[in-house]
C-alpha cells in the first residue's frame, strides 16, 4: 500500500549520499528497494536481480566490473525503476542521455532527485495552482489525477522528440 506521509517526506538520496564503494548485484536491489518501494506497494518490486541483468544486457547500464557495480550504475538504474512504471526503457535512456549532454552524471542524478520530491509534494498537497477543487469527490481527484499524469507523460515525449530533433539539425 502506498502511504501518504511516506510520499509526502520521501528524500531521494543525492549522489553524495549513494555509496562510494563497489557494491555486489543484491547491495544494489537492497538499496534501491529500501529507498524506493514506497511507490510500488507491498505486493511489487520496484527491482530485482533479473531486471539489472536484463537492463546490463539491454545497455541501459554498463555492465558491471568484477560482478560489482559503483554509483555511476545507481545513478542510472535509481531513475529507470522509477520512471519505468510511466515511460518505456528506451525513452528514459533518451531522455537520461539528453540530459547527459548538459550535464555531468552527478548533476543529472541530483536534478532528477529535486525533481521527483518536488513532483511528489506537488502531486500530493494540493496547491492552489493544482488542478483539484476542495469540492471534487475523491473519485474526481481519481481521474483528474490520471488525466494530468496521462498529460504529463504526452508532455514528455512531446518533449524528447523536440530536443532530438534540434539536435539532429
Amino acid at each position: 500500500m502506498i502511504i501518504y506521509e511516506d510520499i509526502i517526506n520521501f528524500h531521494c538520496p543525492r549522489w553524495n549520499e549513494l555509496p562510494d564503494i563497489e557494491l555486489y548485484m543484491d547491495q544494489v536491489v537492497s538499496i534501491i528497494e529500501k529507498n524506493f518501494s514506497c511507490f510500488v506497494g507491498d505486493k511489487n518490486k520496484i527491482v530485482t536481480s533479473t531486471m539489472i541483468n536484463n537492463y546490463v544486457k539491454q545497455k541501459v547500464v554498463k555492465p558491471p566490473k568484477n560482478k560489482k557495480y559503483d554509483r555511476d550504475h545507481l545513478a542510472y538504474l535509481i531513475p529507470v525503476c522509477v520512471l519505468k512504471q510511466i515511460m518505456g526503457i528506451s525513452e528514459i535512456c533518451r531522455g537520461i542521455t539528453l540530459l547527459l549532454e548538459s550535464y555531468d552524471i552527478p548533476q543529472t542524478y541530483d536534478i532528477f532527485c529535486e525533481q521527483l520530491e518536488l513532483g511528489l509534494k506537488n502531486a500530493f498537497s494540493g496547491l492552489p495552482e493544482s488542478i483539484f477543487s476542495c469540492d471534487d469527490t475523491p473519485e474526481i481527484r481519481l481521474l483528474k489525477a490520471v488525466i494530468t499524469s496521462f498529460a504529463s507523460l504526452q508532455y514528455s515525449k512531446y518533449l524528447l522528440e523536440t530536443i532530438s530533433e534540434k539536435q539532429k539539425s
